[in-house]
């Protein structure tokens, strides 16, 4: 099993694992190729409670895999973030598979059915091979030659005032993800706090919170959040800005107001100095999954979800004779 002797020569395996990913998308940083770093990374996720297995060939580790254990809205679940599964690039991803084959009956003993995982996009054909699904990918750009010219028409800086303005609009993230096809479970927590988180970014004198104003109404906002430094993570490279929220009202989709906002709040991000944004989707959302890689993001990696037979865990089951 992983412990804590482990740390050096995984964050070796880690740092390997993202000169690749670096090499592949230049817009990540280099941060993470660094040893200290990644051990850093690893220590801070085996405080926090991740625990799993290594992989060894001939005395040398060549792989790990760990994951947390939690409880809650996503119900009884083991989650790996994206630095608690890597192998030795000359081993391959097989390693991985083997690991989560050794790990992953004590979890299903222990009830946990719900098993997420957040690979680079290198590692992505492996997992999917392990019966796992998308969920939300993880996207980057490099905003670094965007440049202002006119802020398009109806487009501004809001504050708080115009919370009440922008009220029809605070739900449609929610509602397109309980709605067919991502059938997100949204508890009723979720509800209740987008007002006050709202009206947190608007008083966030970091946050640029852009609007597009119609006729009669607000027709979109896209809001773009420094990564704070305690933030910054191997998907979140330190320094970067994050595309943190965005919608349009449905009466304005299909006429621009997205696409125009967008381009606006990207090039005020690099006229704010600023050379990296990030953001996120879900991939099962029909509208952000065409809209976001055509604004220019690429995705770096995914989170990725499997959720097993709870028959598993009852009497019916038979596991063998």
């Amino acid at each position: 099993m992983f412990d804590s002797a482990h740390l050096d020569r995984a964050a070796e395996i880690l740092a390997a694992r993202h000169q690749r990913d670096f090499a592949l998308e230049r817009a990540l940083g280099g941060r993470f190729g660094v040893l200290e770093e990644c051990r850093t990374l690893l220590e801070q996720a085996w405080e926090d409670g991740s625990r799993g297995a290594v992989a060894v060939r001939g005395g040398a580790v060549t792989g790990y895999l760990l994951a947390r254990a939690g409880e809650g809205q996503r119900g009884r679940h083991c989650w790996t973030l994206p630095q608690c599964a890597a192998y030795a690039l000359d081993e391959g991803p097989v390693v991985l598979k083997r690991l989560y084959a050794h790990l992953s009956g004590q979890w299903v003993a222990d009830g946990r059915l719900h098993h997420y995982t957040e690979p680079p996009a290198a590692d992505l054909p492996l997992w999917l091979t392990l019966g796992f699904g998308h969920e939300q990918v993880h996207g980057i750009m490099d905003v670094s030659a965007k440049t202002l010219v006119e802020a398009p028409r109806g487009v501004r800086l809001a504050d708080p005032a115009d919370i009440d303005a922008l009220q029809p609009l605070l739900g449609l993230i929610n509602e397109a993800h309980a709605a067919p096809p991502v059938f997100a479970f949204t508890d009723q927590p979720m509800w209740d706090i987008l007002r006050s988180g709202h009206l947190e970014l608007l008083n966030d004198p970091t946050v640029a919170y852009w609007v597009s104003e119609g006729q009669d109404s607000i027709d979109g906002f896209v809001v773009m959040r420094p990564v704070p430094d305690d933030e910054s993570s191997i998907l979140k490279p330190r320094g970067s800005v994050e595309l943190f929220l965005a919608s349009t009202a449905p009466h304005a989709r299909g006429t621009g107001v997205g696409r125009r906002l967008t381009e606006w709040a990207l090039a005020d991000a690099a006229h704010r100095g600023f050379t990296v944004c990030v953001t996120g989707w879900r991939a099962t959302n029909p509208l952000s999954s065409v809209f976001w890689p055509n604004r220019g993001f690429r995705p770096v990696a995914y989170r990725l979800h499997r959720i097993l037979d709870p028959r598993l865990t009852g009497p019916e089951h038979v596991s063998g004779l």
